[in-house]
């Protein structure tokens, strides 16, 4: 190509992810950018040399991926207490949502897209019960998923809650062109909220497709001990709701149960969110499956105080990626954040692992090929984030929440 058509952004570190750091090196990048070459920047320089050169101030990477959001409830930041388990936080979000109109719903999702790109994020897995979020996803220039969430109750009261979806998602591609860089599918929430018929259903779609869908799964003590033997918290819930608790114990394991209904075997498996308390046949089956598991560390605190055993996910070779979960159990969508918490809870795990977790691993899991790595042709967004320590750049990264960063190309 043309070098003048080019430009080269130096740094004293380059993260490629995919391959090893690069001290002093450069990317070099089209008008568009794309990704044209990476190394150090005497080759760059040698291979390009009339392409103008900017020079970073930190360190370059590319932009985040958060594989598991929900900017339809932007709204309710700080509005659901957390720390007694997962049924009376979501008995808590389902009020506030309700008490929560419909503009300041749209407000706040828009303020939430433009602060996801503030923070680095170039493309996002996000999930919501509406397709309200994706004008506000699209001007905010993120690309990524779209996972339209479907539970028993729309079942119920449409008769056909796959078809009901296909009605909503075709009325807001026929006034409007559905957003450039912004994939669809359907997804079921959690195998408690909806049934196995509607579960296999979404999963057989999906095989069709060739797209991965989303589910919560083994995210609280009491979705195991529902699905085991119909005992826990949801059983109340589920019948206060008109749902027959007996219909979502199927007296299995949480991943098994998915597996039961055909989950993998879509060519593109679904995104398993949280595992907070996956066991190792879980764990067996998910990496069986390639599916990846999306950890969303400060929800899981928020919600039930604590982790996934995330050294035991690694050590099975389950493929990792990183969510922020909604704001009514983060403070913030900074994916950043989520490193910071995993680093700090986890301090024998290399760092790098976390910074792959929230690029290449986000972008895999998400069936994003030009996103999650600097490396030629791909268009990944690229971002200058200052360090504290160049001596140790990727540990310095992985320890800030919300470092200073710019964007030096949108994806």
């Amino acid at each position: 190509m043309d070098d003048s058509a080019a430009r080269l952004c130096s740094a004293r570190w380059v993260l490629p992810i995919t391959d090893a750091p690069i001290r002093d090196g450069a990317v070099v990048l089209t008008a568009d950018g794309a990704v044209v070459a990476v190394g150090t920047r005497d080759d760059m320089r040698a291979r390009f040399p009339a392409a103008p050169e900017e020079r970073a101030q930190g360190v370059l990477l590319p932009g985040l991926v958060n594989a598991h959001c929900h900017l339809e409830l932007s709204a309710l930041t700080g509005q659901v207490p957390g720390g007694h388990g997962l049924v009376p936080w979501a008995t808590s979000l389902l009020r506030a949502r309700a008490a929560t109109s419909a503009d300041q719903l749209a407000g706040a999702v828009s303020d939430a897209a433009s602060s996801a790109v503030r923070l680095g994020t170039a493309a996002v897995g996000d999930v919501g019960n509406t397709l309200a979020a994706v004008g506000a996803i699209a001007r905010a220039g993120l690309r990524g998923v779209v996972f339209h969430e479907l539970v028993g109750s729309r079942d119920a009261l449409t008769g056909d809650a796959l078809a009901d979806a296909a009605r909503e998602f075709a009325e807001l591609t026929s006034d409007t062109l559905w957003p450039a860089g912004l994939a669809y599918t359907p997804a079921p929430h959690a195998p408690y909220s909806a049934g196995p018929e509607l579960l296999r259903r979404i999963f057989s779609t999906a095989a069709r497709t060739g797209l991965p869908t989303s589910i919560h799964v083994a995210e609280d003590a009491d979705e195991i001990t529902l699905l085991r033997d119909g005992t826990g918290r949801w059983p109340a819930v589920l019948e206060m709701m008109g749902v027959p608790a007996g219909s979502r114990v199927p007296g299995m394991a949480p991943v098994a149960y998915l597996e039961s209904l055909g989950a993998f075997a879509a060519p593109a498996p679904p995104l398993l969110v949280h595992m907070v308390h996956a066991d190792a046949e879980d764990r067996r089956l998910a990496r069986e499956a390639g599916a990846a598991v999306v950890l969303c560390p400060r929800s899981n605190l928020h919600i039930g105080g604590m982790l996934p055993d995330v050294p035991a996910l690694i050590a099975d070779g389950v493929g990792l990626a990183l969510g922020t979960d909604s704001l009514a159990s983060a403070d913030t969508l900074s994916v950043w954040a989520e490193m910071a918490t995993l680093h700090a809870a986890f301090p024998g795990i290399p760092a790098t692992l976390w910074l792959d977790a929230a690029t290449r691993g986000g972008a895999e899991a998400l069936q994003l090929p030009a996103h999650g790595a600097l490396a030629t042709g791909k268009r990944p967004g690229v971002v200058d984030v200052l360090v504290e320590d160049m001596s140790a750049p990727i540990e310095s990264l992985v320890r800030d929440p919300e470092p200073c960063l710019r964007w030096v190309a949108r994806a």
